[in-house]
């Protein structure tokens, strides 16, 4: 029988599922569960606290021979407590270096699509203490990973958009978990990656480094709080500010103004900071423009990066070049940047660019049809960077907030 009774932290932890999983009642939560100790003893954890459906996920990398063994017993495992469990493959050829990269990016693509199409917007991660500590040992030997947070915006743009990652265990110690799971005689598994020495976390782990066991409480805004600042936006995916901001608010407007995943290093902020206050006036970065304005400072997308040495636009699913989501008549039309047609468009195409920046005039939208070339209708385009941003900057706390109003070219919506 599942039982907290003799271990009242972790039945503590169990009030922090309600904090952040405050949506609909109907709607699953995913967990992503490898059939290690940290993710089984998370899964059963939500089991217990069962106010809401579940849907597991776990997948079989093909990298090690006991991958699908390691899958069917988290499928035994879901049978037992009554819960679905996808299997999911990471199929094709493997890289011959950089495999654990590789295999993280897969592992999450393949898990984000699977939850998305369940309408799944948070999934579960069984990450502990020891992770944070690992993590911030790794980065004293210069590693540019990431502490672990207990809730944030699900990574790899935009296949992770609108999804939010909750790790609720980061109060607990892995030796804890793994005593809860022996007292309760449930199997997991060791993969053995975690002690090959050619990883950097694994050399990490081996040196027994102590995790700091501390309630974790819902993240204060990791960002100073700064407006976000759309003034004078109508439409188009862009930032105005009347004054450069710090270096966490540039970097995270420049990414999602950019449209791509990975955040500008912070050497790059600095140098943009540094050339801004000797007096210069524009700068590129992650695909991003960022210029003096009209007094102030414009955001926005590069409309050079767009099409330079014959590069298209990314379209992954719905949304396009990762700041717009395409409506449904346009998802098998040809979508090019207006920047090349601006001569050839209507009169009141050009009429509604006509109130942009030219930048971002350069960097919208369009459909083209044989010589035809027309913007998308305002009410039908929506600009997702508005929201991204919110999330990145840890306004989004909790489930609930994760449902708000999306933006069709700056205007709010229903």
């Amino acid at each position: 029988m599942v039982s907290l009774e003799a271990f009242p932290d972790l039945a503590a932890s169990l009030s922090r599922f309600a904090t952040y999983l405050d949506g609909p009642a109907h709607r699953p939560v995913g967990a992503a569960v490898s059939g290690g100790g940290d993710s089984v003893a998370l899964l059963l954890l939500l089991w217990l606290w069962g106010q809401r459906p579940l849907e597991v996920f776990t997948v079989d990398h093909g990298i090690n021979p006991l991958g699908a063994h390691w899958a069917q017993g988290v499928e035994a495992l879901g049978r037992e407590l009554g819960v679905p469990v996808s299997v999911l493959r990471w199929e094709g050829e493997k890289p011959q270096t950089g495999l654990q990269a590789a295999a993280r990016r897969a592992r999450h693509h393949l898990i984000l699509d699977a939850a998305r199409a369940k309408d799944i917007r948070v999934l579960c991660l069984g990450h502990n203490a020891d992770d944070v500590a690992e993590a911030a040992a790794m980065r004293t030997e210069g590693s540019t990973v990431g502490s672990p947070k207990p809730w944030s915006p699900a990574p790899f743009w935009p296949k992770g958009e609108g999804v939010f990652y909750l790790r609720p265990l980061l109060g607990i110690g892995r030796a804890r978990l793994r005593e809860w799971l022996s007292a309760l005689g449930v199997a997991y598994v060791d993969d053995p990656a975690n002690t090959h020495p050619a990883y950097l976390r694994a050399r990490v782990r081996q040196q027994g480094v102590k995790p700091v066991l501390a309630e974790h409480q819902r993240d204060a805004n990791p960002v100073a709080p700064e407006p976000i600042a759309v003034t004078g936006r109508t439409e188009g995916a862009y930032f105005q500010q009347p004054d450069l901001p710090s270096a966490a608010l540039l970097s995270a407007l420049i990414v999602c103004a950019g449209g791509g995943d990975k955040l500008p290093r912070q050497a790059e902020i600095d140098r943009i900071l540094a050339g801004a206050a000797a007096g210069r006036k524009r700068f590129t970065l992650c695909g991003a423009r960022i210029a003096a304005h009209e007094g102030g400072w414009l955001i926005c997308r590069e409309p050079g990066d767009l099409t330079r040495n014959g590069a298209k636009p990314q379209r992954i699913g719905d949304i396009w070049d990762g700041r717009y989501r395409l409506p449904p008549y346009a998802l098998e039309a040809e979508i090019v940047p207006a920047g090349g047609y601006l001569n050839v468009l209507l009169p009141e195409d050009r009429l509604r660019l006509k109130v942009l920046p030219p930048a971002v005039r350069a960097a919208m939208p369009a459909v083209k049809t044989g010589q035809t070339v027309r913007l998308l209708a305002a009410g039908d385009l929506q600009d997702v960077t508005y929201n991204r941003l919110r999330a990145a900057l840890g306004l989004i706390r909790c489930e609930s907030e994760a449902v708000h109003p999306v933006f069709s070219c700056g205007q709010p919506v229903a």
